[in-house]
């Protein structure tokens, strides 16, 4: 296997891994925000650097 293509099956992996581990947070009641509350959230973090 190529370094490239087994670079990006690793990527892959762990873009699954988070997504997974974000689905179980909301089934068990995390909160969660709309677009536009995480779209300001992140405004806020980058005007802070």
């Amino acid at each position: 296997m190529r370094i490239d293509v087994f670079e990006k099956r690793e990527q892959k992996l762990k873009l699954r891994e988070r997504v997974l581990q974000a689905e179980g947070e909301r089934i068990n009641g995390a909160e969660t925000f709309s677009k536009d509350q995480a779209r300001e959230r992140l405004r806020e973090r980058l005007e802070m650097r």
